[in-house]
C-alpha cells in the first residue's frame, strides 16, 4: 500500500455512543459537521443508532473510524461492552469481552458487520477496551491498540489489586487476521490503575500518542512522541517515548479521557477533544486547539460540543461524503433535542477507574494468529 488517496476534506464525521442509561445509548451514533467546524453538528439517522450489535455483550462503546489506505474504504472498530443494566465496570475488567467489534464499509452508509475478533485469551485477560488503529508507514501495516487487564491464568484471583490496564498492540493487514498482541504500555499507576484510551497521529514522521493516566489523583491525558510506533513503555510514563505534556486540560476539566486528535481541514491547527464523563462531573466532549502539535500547549475553545457525545472518534470527510451521509441517514429535525438522544436520562454511578482487588503479574503472551469468532 502506497498511502491514502488525496482528498479535499470539507467536513467531519463523528462516531460515538451517548452513555449507559438505555438500550440504545451504547450503540454507534453518527453526527456530521456543518462544514469545517467541530462545534456545529447534524445528528444523523434522526438521532437513532446507525450501527447496532446483537452479538457478544450486545453493546458498543468507543467507536473508532479509520479511512483505509489507497482509498480501499473504511473500518470501524469498537469495544464489545454494555454497562446498561450493570451500572459499573468491575465485572468487565475481570470477565468482560476480550473481543473487538469490527465493521467494513465502502461508502460510510452501508456497513458489513459486526464481527467479533478475539484479540485476547479469556483465561489471561479481562477486557479489551477502546480499540483504535493507525497506519505504520515504516512497517507498511496497520497497528491496532487497546487496553486490557492481564492475569497469570484462569485460576488467578480475578479481583486483583495488582492487575491494571496495559495498552496492547497488534498488527493487521486486513482487520480480519491479526498478529500476536504485545504489551505496548505497562505502567502501574496505583493498585488497580494503569493506562487506557491511547490515540495516535503521525505528523512529519513522528508519532504523537495521547493516553489517559488512570492514577486516582490524576485521571487526565498525557502526550508523548516517538519516531518508532512500536517502542514499548514500561515502568514509568515518559520512560521510552518522549514526554511532551501531562494533565492536559486539567485547568478546565476535572477528569479527561477518550482523547481525539484531528487536524484542521483549513489551516495548520490541530484539535484535541477530551471526553469529560458524567462520573467525573462532566457532560461529554470539551474542545481544545493548538497551532503547534508538538508544543503540548492547548487552548480551550469558547464553543462547546453538543451534550451526550461520548468516547468516539472524528474523521475528516469530503463534501460528497457528507452529502451522501445526509441523504441516506437524514438528521434529527432539531439538533437542540440532542440531549435526549439514546434514551431517557437516568444517571448512574459508574466509574471505570474503580480499582481491582487482588494480585497478579502477567507473563508474556505467546505468539499466535487471531481470527474472527
Amino acid at each position: 500500500m502506497s498511502g491514502t488517496a488525496r482528498h479535499t476534506f470539507q467536513a467531519y464525521l463523528f462516531a460515538h455512543f451517548v452513555g449507559e442509561d438505555g438500550p440504545d445509548a451504547e450503540q454507534v451514533h453518527f453526527a456530521v459537521s456543518r462544514g469545517n467546524t467541530l462545534t456545529e453538528w447534524d445528528m444523523l439517522a434522526g438521532g437513532r443508532p446507525v450501527l447496532r450489535s446483537t452479538i457478544g455483550t450486545g453493546g458498543i462503546r468507543d467507536p473508532f473510524l479509520l479511512r483505509l489506505q489507497d482509498d480501499e474504504g473504511f473500518v470501524l472498530l469498537a469495544t464489545d461492552l454494555q454497562v446498561y443494566g450493570i451500572g459499573h465496570f468491575r465485572d468487565a475488567q475481570e470477565h468482560g469481552s476480550t473481543a473487538l467489534l469490527v465493521w467494513h464499509s465502502r461508502d460510510l452508509v452501508s456497513w458489513d458487520g459486526p464481527r467479533r475478533v478475539e484479540v485476547m485469551p479469556p483465561e489471561r485477560a479481562g477486557n479489551a477496551w477502546a480499540p483504535e488503529a493507525v497506519w505504520c508507514e515504516e512497517a507498511q501495516t496497520y497497528a491496532v491498540y487497546w487496553a486490557s487487564n492481564l492475569y497469570d491464568d484462569d485460576s488467578a484471583p480475578r479481583r486483583n489489586a495488582d492487575s491494571y490496564n496495559r495498552m496492547m498492540i497488534a498488527t493487521t493487514e486486513d482487520f480480519v487476521t491479526f498478529g500476536a498482541p504485545r504489551v505496548w504500555i505497562d505502567v502501574r499507576r496505583a493498585a488497580g490503575y494503569g493506562t487506557i484510551d491511547s490515540t495516535v497521529v503521525r505528523h512529519r514522521g513522528v508519532y504523537h500518542r495521547f493516553t489517559k493516566d488512570e492514577h486516582p489523583d490524576v485521571m487526565h491525558v498525557f502526550h508523548e512522541t516517538s519516531p518508532d510506533l512500536f517502542r514499548v513503555t514500561t515502568g514509568a510514563v515518559g520512560s521510552a517515548w518522549d514526554l511532551v505534556a501531562e494533565r492536559i486540560g486539567s485547568e478546565h476539566v476535572t477528569h479527561g479521557e477518550g482523547p481525539i486528535v484531528v487536524p484542521s481541514n483549513t489551516d495548520d491547527r490541530w484539535f484535541l477533544l477530551l471526553d469529560w464523563p458524567p462520573y467525573g462531573g462532566g457532560t461529554g466532549y470539551v474542545l481544545f486547539e493548538t497551532d503547534d502539535l508538538g508544543s503540548g500547549r492547548w487552548t480551550r475553545t469558547e464553543k462547546s460540543l453538543p451534550p451526550r457525545f461520548r468516547h468516539g472518534s472524528v474523521m475528516p470527510v469530503t463534501e460528497s461524503e457528507r452529502q451522501r451521509l445526509l441523504a441516506h441517514l437524514p438528521p434529527v429535525a432539531d439538533p437542540a433535542d440532542s440531549s435526549a438522544i439514546g434514551s431517557e436520562i437516568a444517571p448512574r454511578n459508574s466509574d471505570p477507574g474503580e480499582p481491582m482487588n487482588a494480585s497478579s503479574t502477567a507473563a508474556p503472551l505467546r505468539s499466535r494468529t487471531i481470527r474472527p469468532a
